[in-house]
C-alpha cells in the first residue's frame, strides 16, 4: 500500500513540475530598454543586408534612421535602460513602445519583401519608410498614449501596401491603448505622407484597446500614394471625462498598377539539322492570377527540337531572364519565372503561355 501511495505521489510531482516548466514557458519576459536596442541593432544589420540584395538606397537609409532610434533611446535612458518598461516615466516607456514597434514592423517586413516583385516590393519599401519615419518623428507622452504596432488584414497577415482599385477594403491596426471601452470611438484620419486629408477616409467597424479594425469603403484609389493612419485616442480618468491622448500613426503604401511584361526567344532545330530561331513578346501580364498567349508560326515543316528563354520585366523595371530549356519537339517545356509566373511551350499547338500565380507578395492586400 505505502509503495502504490508513494509510486502515485511521485507521478503527480512530476505531472506538477511539468505543468509549471510549462506555464514558466509562456511567460514572456518584460520589455526593457536595452532589449529593444539591441532589437534596433540587429534590424538595422538586417536592413543593411537587404539593401546589399535589392541595392535599394532607401532600406540603408531606413536602417540609419533605426540606428538614429537606438542612439536616441540609449542616451534619454542612461543607466534606467535595464528597467522594464512597464516602470519608467511616461515619455521614456512610450520612447521605447514607439521603438520596439519599429523593430517589429521591421522584422515584418523583412519576412514579406523577398516574395514580392516590381512596384510591390517599392511598395513595401515606402511604407516601411513612412512608417520608421513617424514612429522616430513622434512626441507627446501620456500615461495611454497610444502606439500602433502593425497593420493587418482582417486573418492577422502583415500589411504593407494596397493594390490600386475602387472595392471596399477591410484592415486592422494592432497595438497598445489604441482605445477604451468607456469612451468613445478614437478619431481616425488618413492623410499622405505631407499631412493633406485624402478623399477616401477610413471607417472603424469595430474598436478595442490592442485592436481597431476599419474599412475603406471606396477602396485604396487608383493613385500611388502614401496612406498615412492618424489615431487620436480618448481615455477615462478618475472621476473624470474622457480626454484625448496623444497621436499614434502608421502607414500604408498604395501600389503601382501591376505590370509584368515577358519576352521570349524560341528556337527550333529541323530535322535537316537547321536551327531557326524567333523572338516574340506575350501581351502584358495586369493582374495576379492572369495568363497571357501568343501562337508562333511554324519554322519548318518537320521540328525535331525546341529550345525557349525569357525574360520577364516588372513594371519598376527591374527584370530576370530564365533559360535556354530545351527539349524534344514533342515534349511540352515548362520553366519557373521570378515571383510565382511560369512559361510553358506547347510544340503542339505552338503556343507560348505564361501564367501568374495568386498574389505571392505577402505584404500587399
Amino acid at each position: 500500500m505505502h509503495s502504490a501511495r508513494a509510486v502515485v505521489s511521485w507521478w503527480c510531482g512530476l505531472l506538477l513540475i511539468g505543468a509549471a516548466s510549462q506555464a514558466s514557458a509562456q511567460i514572456a519576459p518584460r520589455l526593457t530598454g536595452e532589449a529593444v536596442i539591441a532589437r534596433l541593432d540587429t534590424a538595422k544589420q538586417d536592413l543593411v543586408a537587404r539593401a546589399g540584395v535589392t541595392h535599394d538606397d532607401r532600406l540603408t537609409a531606413v536602417s540609419a534612421r533605426l540606428g538614429e532610434m537606438a542612439d536616441a533611446l540609449r542616451k534619454s535612458l542612461g543607466d534606467k535602460a535595464s528597467q522594464p518598461a512597464d516602470i519608467m516615466d511616461d515619455g521614456r516607456r512610450i520612447a521605447v513602445l514607439r521603438a520596439d514597434a519599429a523593430v517589429q514592423r521591421t522584422q515584418s517586413f523583412l519576412d514579406a519583401a523577398p516574395s514580392c516583385p516590381g512596384s510591390d516590393a517599392k511598395a513595401l519599401t515606402d511604407a516601411l519608410a513612412t512608417t520608421v519615419d513617424q514612429l522616430a518623428k513622434a512626441s507627446g507622452s501620456s500615461k495611454a498614449a497610444p502606439v500602433i504596432n502593425s497593420v493587418e488584414t482582417i486573418d492577422h497577415r502583415p500589411l504593407f501596401a494596397l493594390h490600386p482599385g475602387n472595392a471596399p477594403v477591410a484592415l486592422a491596426l494592432v497595438g497598445t491603448n489604441l482605445a477604451d471601452p468607456q469612451c468613445a470611438d478614437p478619431q481616425i484620419t488618413a492623410t499622405d505622407d505631407k499631412g493633406k486629408l485624402l478623399d477616401n477616409q477610413p471607417v472603424i467597424t469595430g474598436a478595442l484597446p490592442t485592436r481597431i479594425e476599419l474599412k475603406l469603403p471606396d477602396g485604396a484609389g487608383n493613385k500611388s500614394v502614401a496612406l498615412v493612419f492618424h489615431v487620436v485616442p480618448k481615455r477615462k480618468g478618475f472621476l473624470m471625462g474622457c480626454s484625448a491622448q496623444p497621436e499614434a500613426t502608421t502607414a500604408l503604401q498604395v501600389t503601382s498598377p501591376l505590370r509584368v511584361s515577358v519576352s521570349y526567344d524560341l528556337t527550333t532545330t529541323c530535322s535537316s539539322g537547321e536551327r531557326s530561331p524567333v523572338s516574340g513578346s506575350l501581351p502584358d501580364i495586369t493582374a495576379y492570377g492572369a495568363s497571357s498567349s501568343r501562337q508562333v508560326d511554324a519554322a519548318c515543316p518537320n521540328p525535331a527540337r525546341y529550345a525557349i528563354s525569357a525574360k520577364v520585366t516588372f513594371g519598376d523595371g527591374n527584370s530576370a531572364s530564365v533559360g535556354p530549356v530545351e527539349q524534344t519537339a514533342v515534349a511540352d517545356i515548362t520553366m519557373g519565372l521570378p515571383a510565382g509566373f511560369t512559361l510553358s511551350w506547347s510544340p503542339s499547338t505552338r503556343t507560348v503561355f505564361v501564367r501568374s500565380a495568386a498574389n505571392v507578395c505577402k505584404g500587399v492586400y
